[in-house]
């Protein structure tokens, strides 16, 4: 099965960054996260490589890392990068300084296992920026997105909730509610999602900046670890 935004379609629409804001946002979203001179960078699901060559090109020591094999070949010319799934990544613990993840989160049936990577593969006190697609109320008609990153949309107090229980601080938020706006109009007219109005309507774009608590922030019980499953989906 090919996924959404492998689609050969999906790309003449959305550029190499694959998600909306392109460029501009990654660009934006990397300047937020203020990453030390020369940090180690994770690009958790780099698809093409966009944000890995930014990354690259400001002086970060970057790695990528996308489970598709033809994304990935594409992101190699940008950039180191590797294979993996974000949900069981090859990396010792804490071996980035920070993390950039685009539209991915929303690919994730359950948060919780690309949450406890993260945290896992990220220093204490090291920054995590997300873009993503999120759910404007938690009422809104998933299965009107079958198979594209809409369909795992999720509330902002949903969002926040699964950072929390995952050991990370949410300190900076924003929402770009026009660039979801014209992306998916574009993808619509191209013939490669189809839904109703209402449901654009219940959908908004955001960016979060997350900082990893150390072990005294993060302490959490198996208890909180399935109430996080039932909240984040």
């Amino acid at each position: 099965m090919i996924l959404p935004y492998e689609h050969p379609k999906w790309r003449e629409v959305m550029g190499e960054a694959l998600h909306p804001g392109g460029e501009a946002l990654s660009r934006r979203l990397i300047r937020l996260c203020d990453f030390p001179p020369g940090a180690r960078i994770l690009d958790a699901g780099c698809g093409m490589g966009a944000t890995l060559g930014l990354l690259v090109e400001e002086g970060f020591d970057a790695l990528g890392l996308d489970r598709s094999d033809d994304l990935l070949s594409k992101a190699k010319q940008k950039g180191p990068a590797v294979h993996g799934d974000l949900r069981d990544m090859p990396f010792e613990d804490g071996s980035f300084d920070g993390a950039i993840c685009e539209c991915v989160l929303s690919q994730q049936k359950k948060l919780s296992p690309a949450l406890s990577e993260l945290a896992r593969v990220l220093k204490d006190g090291g920054i995590l920026g997300v873009t993503d697609i999120f759910a404007v109320n938690r009422g809104y008609d998933r299965q009107s997105w079958d198979g594209s990153c809409a369909s795992g949309a999720r509330s902002v107090l949903e969002m926040n909730e699964a950072f929390r229980i995952h050991g990370f601080e949410v300190f900076f938020f924003e929402t770009y509610p026009k660039l979801l706006r014209e992306c998916t109009a574009q993808l619509i007219w191209a013939g490669i999602i189809k839904a109703p109005i209402k449901t654009c309507r219940s959908l908004s774009y955001g960016l979060w900046l997350c900082r990893k608590l150390g072990d005294e922030g993060s302490l959490k019980g198996r208890y909180e670890i399935e109430g996080a499953e039932k909240a984040a989906g």
